[in-house]
C-alpha cells in the first residue's frame, strides 16, 4: 500500500528528529513544511500532531518545537525502554524461528567486521529491529518504536571515531543472541537488561558532556545561560 502524504511527511520528520536535524528552539512551521513537501497544510498538521502524540514535539505559537525533557523524564524513558526491550528478548527466546536467529546472527557478524563506525551503528539498529521482530509481539514492537524515538531525541547517541569502542556492545549482543538461540527466556531478559543499562549510561554520559560544553561555550550567556 502506497504511503499517503501525511505518512510521508511523518516518516521524513521522524527521521530528521531522531538524527538531531532540529536544534532546540527551531520551529517546525506547517506552512513552511507544506511548501517543502509540496503538499497542503492538512497532511503536515496531521503529521506534526502524530509526532506530538509520540512525545517528540510540542506545539507553540509559531509552530512545533522539539520537546525538552528534564533529567528524571530522560531516566524514565530509558527505564521504560529497558523493560520493553527485555520483554522482547524474553519473548524472542521463546518464539524465535530459525530464520529469526539466522538474521540476528548475520547482523551481529556483519557489525563486527564493519570498519566504519556509522555502519556499525546502523547494523546495531537492525540487530535490535530483528530481535523485536523475533519476539512476534506487535504491541511490544510498536511501543518500543515510540520509546526508542523519544530516547534518541532526548539523549542522542554520539558515534565514536573508531569501531573498537563498540567491543562491549559486541559482547552484549552475543550474550543476548546466545540466550535466544538456547531458548532461555530468563537469560535473554537478563542479558538485554544489562545491555540497556550500558547503553543508558553511555548516552547519559555523552549528554552531560554536551551540556557542559554548551555551558562553557563563549556565547553561552547570549544563548540564555546565567
Amino acid at each position: 500500500m502506497a504511503e499517503n502524504s501525511r505518512d510521508t511527511v511523518y516518516r521524513t520528520l521522524l527521521e530528521r528528529l531522531v538524527h538531531g536535524a532540529y536544534a532546540n528552539g527551531d520551529a517546525l512551521i506547517p506552512q513552511v513544511l507544506a511548501e517543502e513537501f509540496h503538499v497542503s497544510r492538512t497532511p503536515v498538521r496531521e503529521a506534526l500532531g502524530l509526532l506530538e502524540r509520540d512525545g517528540l514535539l510540542v506545539s507553540g505559537r509559531r509552530g512545533y518545537v522539539v520537546r525538552q525533557r528534564d533529567d528524571q523524564e530522560i531516566l524514565d524513558i530509558f527505564e521504560t525502554r529497558a523493560v520493553l526491550e527485555s520483554a522482547a528478548a524474553y519473548a524472542a527466546a521463546a518464539r524465535a524461528t530459525p530464520i529469526d536467529i539466522a538474521r540476528m546472527q548475520d547482523l551481529h557478524d556483519r557489525s563486527q567486521t564493519a570498519s566504519d563506525a556509522v555502519e556499525v551503528r546502523r547494523l546495531f539498529n537492525h540487530f535490535h529491529d530483528a530481535l523485536r521482530n523475533a519476539a512476534h509481539n506487535a504491541t511490544i514492537t510498536s511501543l518500543l518504536r515510540t520509546i526508542e524515538a523519544q530516547a534518541k531525541v532526548s539523549a542522542p547517541w554520539g558515534t565514536p571515531a573508531g569501531g573498537r569502542e563498540f567491543a562491549p556492545s559486541y559482547a552484549e549482543h552475543a550474550a543476548i543472541l546466545d540466550a535466544i538461540r538456547s531458548a532461555d527466556p530468563a537469560a535473554a531478559r537478563a542479558a538485554s537488561l544489562a545491555h540497556s543499562a550500558s547503553d543508558r549510561d553511555t548516552r547519559v554520559s555523552q549528554l552531560i558532556a554536551r551540556m557542559a560544553t554548551d555551558l562553557t561555550a563563549p556565547d553561552s550567556s547570549a544563548a540564555g545561560y546565567p
